[in-house]
């Protein structure tokens, strides 16, 4: 590989940072988009907003697997792997699944908890 090449940002790197610290626009700060970043930043600071931020960063993780992130400058993120970016695609797609899953099944149990509780099951008559 020519060191012309190397003048970009790593692919691997801004996906894992994507993954690992996305909420918090790590991955936008490695590639110089440091405004959007700290915009990142304050959503998830902020709390309530969080779950904006975690979009966000999903959405920023699928554009980076799929080769479609780049850096500020316009230049592209060099060492692509291909197959690491759609296992990647698939593991948030399996952990958004669970998750709502999860949500559900938390929702379902506090519905039933909340109608056994009305209905006088325990109250010893």
């Amino acid at each position: 590989m020519e060191l012309e090449q190397l003048k970009g940002k790593n692919w691997v790197a801004t996906l894992m940072l994507c993954w690992a610290l996305g909420m918090y626009g790590a991955h936008r700060f490695y590639t110089g988009k440091s405004v959007s970043a700290w915009v990142m930043v304050a959503l998830t600071v902020l709390g309530l907003t969080a779950p904006i931020s975690a979009i966000w960063a999903l959405v920023d993780g699928f554009c980076i697997a799929l080769g479609k992130f780049a850096h500020a400058d316009g230049s592209e993120l060099y060492e692509r792997i291909n197959w690491l970016g759609y296992v990647y695609i698939a593991v948030m797609i399996l952990a958004v699944l669970f998750i709502a899953l999860y949500g559900l099944m938390i929702i379902g149990v506090m519905a039933a908890a909340i109608a056994g509780a009305g209905s006088g099951a325990g109250a010893g008559y």
